[in-house]
Order: C-alpha cells, then structure tokens, then sequence
C-alpha cells in the first residue's frame, strides 16, 4: 500500500498500474493479486489510510466543527490530490469505514445547522464541491502569480482583473481557503436562520378542512 501511494503521488492515478507496482516490489503482477482484488481496491486503501489522521472535532458550535473538519481534510488531501478523482467517482458501497466516517460527521454537521431536512443534502454537496475543487485547483496551480503580476497586456480592457489579481501563490492559499469556508457556513447559517425566523401560517380553525393551495 504505501509502495502504492508513492507511484499514485509521483505518476497520478493513471501511471499507477499493478504491472508498475509490482516492478517497484520486484515481484509478479499475479502476486499482488493475492492481497488486493484489483487497482480499484489497492485505491480503496490508499484512500482509507490517508484519511485515517482526521480528526473529527467534538467542541464547539456546528460551524466551528465544521471549519475544523474542513480544513484536516484539505490538510490531509493536499499531499495527495490524485484521491479526489477516487472519491468523486466511487460510490457510497464502495467507499471504506474511515472515508464514510468523515462524510458521515461533515453531513452530521450541515444537518446540525438546523437547515431544512430537504436542504442539508445539498448543502452538503456544494461544502465537497469547495473542499475538493480548492485542494485540486490549489495543486494543480501551484506558483501561479496573480494576473497583475503576469504583465498580462489590457489593464483597460480587462480592469477587474487587473484590479483584484486572482492567482493561486501558494502563500495566499491558506488564507483563501479559511476564506472560503467562512462565506460557505455563513451562507448555510443565514439559511438556517431565514427558516427559523419564517413565520408559520395561521393554524387552522378546528373542524375547518384546510383549503387547497
């Protein structure tokens, strides 16, 4: 597994084979396939042992724990990025107990919001979105300057770039992601909030059936 993780972090997903990996063993592909069913699986494990470091927070409101858990998962993720195309596309059957146990505290935290039942899902699937697209952008763009610093010709013509710079310098990366969690949970708190403070209609006058909308 570990010899694995090192041909997943230095050749992605694609240049990991079992053929690759049992050269790097010195041993047979058929041999490998007495401890793992299949690429698929020795991934599985990859995944499992990466996420085991994780902590779930236990002190503090939902959002708290939710920044938190937030950021030791990109922690976690941020050495490995190759994962994440693994985890969008598996599904929940194929997914080990330390990966469902993450998943299952970060949705537990959304709920705990107090959002309405039929929102917290897909509260909880625009959180993976950020968490996963930053970490993957974050990697995949490492040392980009901001667009000011590009000498990009056009200030004129393309002002709010030149403006505000977007870039992904690794030193501003941490900063943006802390940034980002807080305008995501911000939003989910003020939804919370909006259902809270909504009014509920008049109760209807006992033995009056309730009128069709």
């Amino acid at each position: 597994m570990a010899a694995g993780a090192r041909l997943l972090d230095e050749e992605g997903v694609e240049g990991l084979s079992m053929r690759k990996l049992a050269g790097v063993l010195g041993t047979g592909p058929a041999t490998l396939y007495w401890h793992v069913r299949d690429k698929d699986e020795l991934l599985a494990l990859i995944l499992e042992d990466t996420l085991r470091s994780i902590e779930i927070p236990n002190e503090g409101g939902w959002g708290e724990r939710l920044a938190a858990l937030l950021l030791e998962a990109r922690r976690a993720l941020l050495p490995r990025p190759a994962l994440i195309g693994v985890l969008w596309g598996a599904g929940w059957g194929d997914l080990g107990p330390e990966t469902l146990r993450v998943a299952d505290a970060m949705i537990g935290l959304v709920a705990e919001s107090g959002l309405p039942e039929g929102e917290v899902a897909d509260a909880y699937f625009a959180v993976l979105v950020f968490l996963y697209g930053f970490v993957w952008g974050e990697t995949m763009s490492a040392g980009n300057r901001a667009y000011r610093d590009e000498g990009a010709a056009g200030p004129a013509l393309y002002p709010n770039l030149a403006r505000y710079g977007p870039g992904a310098d690794p030193g501003g990366m941490d900063r943006r992601f802390r940034s980002g969690i807080s305008r995501v949970i911000g939003g989910i708190r003020a939804r919370a909030v909006e259902e809270e403070e909504t009014p509920a209609g008049p109760a209807p006058t006992p033995g009056t059936p309730p009128r069709a909308s």
